[in-house]
């Protein structure tokens, strides 16, 4: 919590998501966009995917994509936005502190800009590599806080990677860049960005 704002709490987030038009607009994550042709097809995953701006993108590369969040108002948008492109999301409304990926069940993940707990962090991403298929591909990007140590909410892609145990790391670094994703994400930012792979073939 921060000045007095539970920004873990679904309300916060419903609240910014019934904003007129999408907080961090309809098209992808650059970063995604970037990585797109080296992701497997199949099932994809997003996790705190929001008003579904990278779940159809790769709905509209063909991939089977469920969209997850805990704000219902998001998800509402998510679907759409995707009926808008003529396209279909599979959505998921929990909490990532309740959801259970499942075990070799996905091609592709996606966790952009999600904003978990360190506690809650660790404890998700010591399973993502296992949530994979042989081959498939996590794709991650998020903020980074100056100096920040592994119990801060915002690590660079060190911490990050010794937290993703399994994968093999095509991507791995930490970058200052200008971010243009909606009235949001408008102006510079440090951020890690990951690729990583679950070892193996599909």
């Amino acid at each position: 919590m921060r000045d007095g704002v539970d920004r873990n709490a679904p309300a916060y987030w419903d609240a910014r998501f019934a904003e007129d038009g999408f907080a961090y607009g309809t098209e992808p994550n650059d970063f995604l966009r970037l990585v797109a042709d080296r992701l497997p097809g199949g099932d994809a995953l997003c996790l705190c995917e929001g008003e579904g701006r990278n779940a159809t993108f790769l709905a509209q590369r063909g991939m089977r994509t469920t969209a997850m969040d805990f704000s219902a108002v998001a998800l509402r948008k998510a679907e759409g936005l995707a009926a808008q492109r003529g396209l279909r999301l599979q959505i998921l409304c929990c909490d990532l502190a309740g959801f259970d990926p499942g075990v070799g069940r996905w091609d592709v993940i996606t966790m952009i800009f999600g904003q978990p707990d360190p506690l809650l962090r660790r404890a998700l991403y010591a399973r993502l590599a296992a949530c994979l298929r042989p081959g498939g591909a996590l794709v991650l990007e998020t903020k980074v806080e100056e100096d920040a140590a592994s119990d801060s909410r915002y690590p660079g892609s060190s911490v990050l990677c010794a937290e993703l145990a399994g994968l093999d790391f095509a991507i791995a670094r930490d970058s200052t860049r200008v971010l243009r994703e909606g009235r949001y994400h408008d102006g510079e930012q440090r951020t890690a960005q990951i690729l990583a792979f679950r070892p193996g073939y599909p």
